[in-house]
């Protein structure tokens, strides 16, 4: 990872930290991520904190003890909406110019405000920046480093045939992901969805090229990513690329056809795609 000098300024016009959370993730990992919030070097104007649903136990006396020690808002959803529903509900309570995602289990480095602070102060024409992230298990063994393009053109490429950004590492302009209608419910896909969206309405991009995120991932995640709803969330994100220009729908009908395909291997192989083509060894630069 590379060298950096924190820098005094914040976000231009303020940020918020918008979160959410559901009764299936771990208290323990929810903790971790949320106390990694406000030990940033730069601290948020607010944390949004959505509760997708009825929570219990553990995990609502975490979020019970983050509204008294932290700078929290709560909103609370009756049901169980899904993850496009709960940040669309959070969006709608944000006033700062600037919205960065974080998860409810994965840890945010120190360094992570202050280092997207300081690339969209240098170039005020940005709208929404990324990072690279490390992927772990959930017991906290490294898994795999998964980088994104960094340059603005080589985004919009990147764009047609997969996602350029990590959810987790996010800082985007809050007038344009309201002027793009927010995140488009698309299972697995809403950040994708809203990204090309972004794109779409002429988004300036980039990312870091460092880690700023460490993502809970692993064994979990490559069982999940498969099956039927992976399938038809495939072809949904596959319309909206062909519908916005992004691709041809002959590129599309080929890209939906070969991600299916992965969709229904074997979980081991799942895995194996996934670590050793669309992602690196989690051995750090020099």
């Amino acid at each position: 990872m590379s060298e950096y000098t924190p820098v005094d300024q914040g976000f231009p016009g303020g940020f918020t930290v918008l979160m959410a959370v559901c009764n299936k993730d771990d208290p323990k990992l929810f903790t971790k991520a949320l106390a990694s919030v406000f030990d940033n070097d730069l601290q948020p104007d607010q944390l949004l904190l959505v509760i997708d649903g009825p929570i219990q136990g553990a995990l609502d006396q975490q979020v019970t003890t983050a509204e008294r020690d932290y700078a929290v808002k709560i909103i609370r959803l009756a049901n169980n909406e899904g993850l496009a529903t709960a940040l669309n509900t959070g969006l709608a309570h944000i006033r700062t110019a600037w919205i960065v995602r974080a998860d409810a289990d994965d840890y945010n480095l120190p360094e992570r405000f202050t280092r997207l602070a300081e690339v969209i102060r240098s170039d005020p024409e940005l709208d929404l920046v990324g990072s690279a992230v490390l992927e772990l298990e959930r017991d906290g063994r490294p898994v795999a480093i998964r980088e994104m393009p960094t340059q603005h053109d080589d985004i919009l490429r990147f764009i047609r045939r997969r996602n350029p950004f990590n959810h987790m590492t996010i800082a985007c302009r809050r007038t344009l992901v309201e002027y793009c209608g927010g995140y488009p419910d698309i299972y697995r896909r809403e950040d994708y969805a809203l990204w090309a969206k972004m794109v779409k309405a002429g988004a300036r991009c980039a990312n870091l090229p460092d880690v700023l995120v460490h993502a809970t991932a692993g064994k979990d995640m490559y069982r999940r990513r498969g099956g039927l709803r992976y399938v038809l969330a495939e072809r949904d994100i596959q319309n909206l690329l062909v519908g916005l220009g992004l691709k041809s729908q002959l590129r599309g009908l080929i890209d939906g056809i070969a991600r299916s395909i992965v969709f229904f291997a074997p979980v081991l192989l799942r895995r194996l795609i996934y670590e050793t083509v669309l992602r690196r060894p989690p051995i750090r630069r020099s």
